[in-house]
C-alpha cells in the first residue's frame, strides 16, 4: 500500500532525524578525530618550546658551571695581599680554594685555622716577622688570615727560588721534609714525579692545586 506523505512511521521519524543530526553537528567520531589531530599539534609544539628551553638552559649551565666550582670569593682582599708580597692572586685563591674552600671558619683536625689553614704557631711567627701583634682568634677573620697566609707563600716561594712544586709541597709537609726528600733523592721536586712524594696527601695536594691553579688561569 501506498504510504502517504506525512504517514510516516516512528522508525522513519528516527531516521530523519539521526540525519538532520549529523548534518547539523557532523560525525561525531571524526570531529573527535579532528579535535585530537589539533591537540597533538599543539602538544607538539609545546614540546618542542619546552625541548629548546632545555637546551639553551643547559647550554648556559655549562658555560657558568666553571664559575661555580672556581669562585673568587675575597678577591679584592686576595688582590691587595697578593699585590703587597708581588705573588700571583690566581695562585693564593687556588691555595685557598683547596685548603679551605672558601670557609672562613674552617678548622682541620690538626688545628689549622682559617682559609688559608694556617697553624697557630706559624701565623705567630709570621706575624713577629711582619711586626704586629699576633691574635688567634683572628685566623678565621678574612683579610688578616689572607695577609698571613700571602706572607706564608712569599716566604716559601723565596725559598724554593720560586719553584711553585716544591713551595707548596712545603706549605702542606713543611720545608724541613721537603729538602729532605730532595737530599735525600726521593723526590726530583718536579711536577711530573709528584708520585715519588712519600707522604700521599701533599702528592695530591700539590696535584690539586696546580690543576686549580691552571683553571683559575684559564677562567680569568
Amino acid at each position: 500500500m501506498k504510504k502517504e506523505q506525512g504517514d510516516n512511521t516512528i522508525e522513519d521519524i528516527k531516521v530523519q532525524s539521526n540525519t538532520t543530526f549529523i548534518k547539523s553537528v557532523g560525525r561525531p567520531h571524526v570531529r573527535r578525530r579532528g579535535r585530537r589531530r589539533v591537540l597533538s599539534r599543539q602538544g607538539l609544539f609545546l614540546l618542542t618550546l619546552l625541548m629548546a628551553a632545555l637546551i639553551i638552559g643547559a647550554l648556559l649551565a655549562r658555560q657558568k658551571l666553571p664559575y661555580y666550582i672556581y669562585p673568587v670569593d675575597y678577591f679584592e682582599i686576595i688582590s691587595a695581599e697578593a699585590q703587597s708580597v708581588d705573588i700571583d692572586p690566581y695562585l693564593v685563591s687556588a691555595v685557598i680554594k683547596a685548603e679551605s674552600n672558601f670557609r672562613e671558619d674552617a678548622q682541620s683536625s690538626a688545628g689549622a685555622m682559617g682559609l688559608m689553614q694556617l697553624m697557630p704557631s706559624t701565623a705567630e711567627w709570621l706575624a713577629t716577622k711582619g711586626g704586629y701583634e699576633f691574635e688567634p682568634e683572628r685566623l678565621y677573620e678574612p683579610e688578616y688570615n689572607i695577609r698571613l697566609g700571602c706572607q706564608y707563600l712569599r716566604f716559601l716561594l723565596d725559598y724554593w727560588q720560586w719553584d711553585v712544586c716544591k713551595a707548596l709541597a712545603s706549605y702542606n709537609a713543611g720545608q724541613t721534609n721537603v729538602a729532605r726528600w730532595l737530599n735525600e733523592g726521593i723526590w726530583d721536586g718536579t711536577g711530573e714525579n709528584l708520585a715519588d712524594i712519600p707522604f700521599n696527601e701533599t702528592q695530591k695536594y700539590v696535584d690539586k692545586v696546580l690543576r686549580i691553579y691552571q683553571e683559575y688561569q684559564e677562567l680569568y
